[in-house]
């Protein structure tokens, strides 16, 4: 395997060598190396995309969520974490919103969020009334200890600096707040990208957005070191994770996502969503309950993602 030369990893300052894994994309037309960081183990792309293709990836069409699910799983979650009174919540990473309005109908929490996408951030603005700010976490103002519990689901792997983002969580969580991290296990994460390529011999199209892939140890050294202790640590998408490792038959078309996909098929200019409601939301908590009682505990390299519960450390 070529090793790539000059790339300074931004997780560890590492400025040695780095391995080649695969080639890789975003947008059509648009390739990358994956290369893994010889000192820390994380992969990432190199080079780091520039900010308009962010932009690019994230149109309205990446947030076809379903709402009345996100809702619910908002409503579960505030029962579930949420054992204070009242207090100050933030989504990072809140996209249309669909998760905190589920937290905030269910309770007496006030409720923020910030998203990168533009489309996004208007629809939860102009049609939830919800108070979402439009960037990076790093670009914002909140005060210091602002806030109560900081969420931050499956965004660490988006963002061209995740220890910043991390460093900015621990400066505007209160000193008895919590934050809930999810992250990609990149170990998993990375190898449907690294086999299609192998396969196909061309790019792999990163079909989430996905720039950075963290192995267990570096997350938690990250994590260490923006000044946050571990409280528990579970790891889920087990069946999804042995798909990826060869250790269950993958689907038959897995390898569609993957393919480079033009801008135009990427959708229109807004979020248009179907609101019909599809279960009722005593379902939509049960599958949240169901799927906290499908995790294992502590972080497996077997499953696809971790989830960290982190209290600030004094």
């Amino acid at each position: 395997m070529k090793s790539e030369k000059n790339n300074i990893c931004s997780i560890c300052n590492n400025t040695e060598d780095k391995i080649f894994r695969c080639r890789a994309a975003l947008n059509f037309g648009t390739e990358y190396d994956l290369v893994e960081c010889g000192n820390c183990g994380v992969l990432y792309f190199s080079p780091m995309p520039q900010i308009e293709e962010l932009e690019n990836f994230y149109t309205p069409s990446y947030y076809d969520f379903e709402r009345h699910k996100h809702e619910g799983k908002g409503i579960a979650f505030a029962k579930k974490y949420l054992h204070k009174q009242t207090g100050k919540f933030i989504d990072v990473g809140c996209a249309t919103g669909f998760f905190i309005n589920g937290i905030q109908a269910s309770s007496d929490w006030e409720v923020f969020g910030v998203d990168f996408g533009k489309a996004a951030v208007k629809f939860a603005r102009e049609e939830l009334g919800l108070n979402v700010v439009e960037g990076d976490l790093t670009e914002t103002d909140f005060a210091d200890g602002f806030f109560d519990f900081v969420h931050v689901n499956n965004v660490l792997e988006h963002v061209l600096n995740p220890v910043a983002v991390l460093d900015e969580c621990r400066r505007i969580v209160k000193p008895d707040g919590v934050m809930y991290l999810s992250v990609p296990n990149g170990f998993v994460d990375s190898r449907d990208l690294i086999e299609f390529y192998k396969s196909e011999k061309i790019p792999a199209r990163s079909k989430n957005g996905h720039i950075f892939f963290f192995p267990a140890q570096t997350l938690l050294k990250i994590i260490k070191d923006a000044g946050f202790i571990v409280e528990k640590t579970n790891t889920y998408g087990i069946r999804r994770g042995l798909r990826s490792l060869g250790w269950l038959p993958q689907k038959p078309k897995w390898k569609a996502p993957y393919f480079p996909q033009k801008q135009s098929e990427s959708g229109g200019e807004a979020v248009t969503l179907e609101n019909k409601k599809k279960h009722s939301d005593y379902y939509y908590q049960y599958r949240f309950a169901q799927l906290n009682l499908k995790m294992l505990s502590g972080l497996k390299n077997i499953g696809l993602d971790y989830q960290f519960i982190l209290r600030p450390a004094n």
